[in-house]
């Protein structure tokens, strides 16, 4: 989808009106801070369980009570695992690193159809 977005917005800028350019490009912004701010949330959320992870890591729980060791225990299971947001069942993983994949896909698409001729550019 980002791909066409940008797509529509190289290709055919000379061929639309001024605000269905401005629409074009605010729609582009628009979808893509939303889906930074969506990585970054699942990247904070990781920070987070990373700090976590090292303050159960560093206490010295095992001073504590049986019932609070096996509780802090059970803390631990959990945050050694990677708590950024996962979609279809832990195929799309959102990360940094997964969007600037998505930048990459949607760059490389732009120039494939630019240097094919594919577009505006091939009616001329």
């Amino acid at each position: 989808m980002m791909a066409l977005l940008i797509y529509q917005v190289m290709f055919f800028d000379s061929k639309l009106s001024r605000m269905r350019f401005i629409k074009l490009n605010m729609e582009v912004v628009a979808v893509f801070g939303d889906l930074f701010y969506l990585i970054n949330v699942s990247e904070i959320s990781d920070d987070c369980n990373g700090l976590l992870r090292r303050a159960l890591v560093d206490c010295s729980w095992t001073k504590c009570s049986s019932k609070t060791r096996r509780d802090i225990c059970m803390l631990l299971r959990r945050v050694q695992r990677s708590h950024h947001m996962k979609f279809y069942d832990g195929a799309i993983v959102l990360s940094r690193v997964y969007f600037m994949n998505i930048l990459k896909i949607a760059y490389s698409f732009v120039n494939f159809a630019r240097i094919t001729g594919l577009g505006y550019y091939s009616n001329k």
